[in-house]
């Protein structure tokens, strides 16, 4: 496929909407490489068959959504890394669900006992000693009523990290962001059952025991569907 096959005529009546989806299309599909300059304004327009305002406004919500950015002078290229100030627009469509408190448990085990199982299998000596220090801090600030829901949400991030797939650490992003409302009451609330949780999973990806981890998360989300989300 020649370079810039992607970028077809499209019907008028798409206008920047089907232009941003092409272009999305042509990232997603591998056909523009992330870091890679897309054409210009002009070029865009001409080659969809549409006015440069269409082509402008794709570009404005492409660059919302956090696909491209903007070089000044060099125009628009594709991102090469997850701007994390970009609101995940999964973090919407989870939000905008029907939020059943047992779908919402069903769907945080699965993620979350996924997650742990892989962490046995890729978590480094580095990722074992940063969760070691996370919960160290945690007991600290809880003894010392500060806050813990950073150190909480941070636990949850180091054990997505800890899997070393790029995809669970964007997906485990998002769902802790889908969680923050009952991980505030939770550690309001029953900090020392966060750090009791915590430390279970620990020792269970600690001694690499399979039956132990997803048997200390079953307990500790039941825990947290009982007290965090009634």
């Amino acid at each position: 496929m020649e370079s810039g096959d992607w970028i077809r005529p499209i019907e008028k009546r798409s206008l920047s909407k089907v232009v941003m989806d092409s272009v999305r299309d042509g990232i997603i599909s591998g056909e523009v490489k992330p870091g890679e300059f897309l054409p210009s304004e002009s070029d865009l327009a001409m080659k969809f068959g549409v006015g440069k305002s269409s082509v402008r406004e794709a570009m404005k919500m492409l660059e919302a959504l956090g696909y491209i950015e903007v070089s000044k002078g060099n125009g628009y290229r594709v991102c090469t890394s997850v701007n994390p100030e970009i609101i995940n627009p999964l973090v919407f469509q989870l939000v905008l669900q029907n939020r059943n408190r047992d779908d919402l448990l069903e769907f945080r085990k699965a993620i979350e006992i996924s997650a742990s199982l892989l962490t046995l299998e890729k978590a480094t000596d580095d990722d074992i000693a940063a969760l070691r220090r996370n919960i160290d801090r945690t007991i600290s600030h809880h003894k010392n009523n500060v806050s813990t829901l950073d150190d909480d949400i941070e636990f949850h991030h180091l054990i997505y990290a800890s899997t070393h797939n790029p995809y669970m650490v964007i997906i485990g992003k998002a769902i802790m962001e889908l969680f923050r409302g009952s991980l505030i009451r939770s550690n309001s609330d029953y900090p020392n059952y966060v750090i009791e949780d915590h430390e279970a999973i620990f020792d269970s990806i600690l001694c690499k025991d399979k039956d132990s981890i997803i048997n200390s998360i079953n307990y500790s989300l039941s825990r947290w569907y009982l007290l965090s989300l009634s």
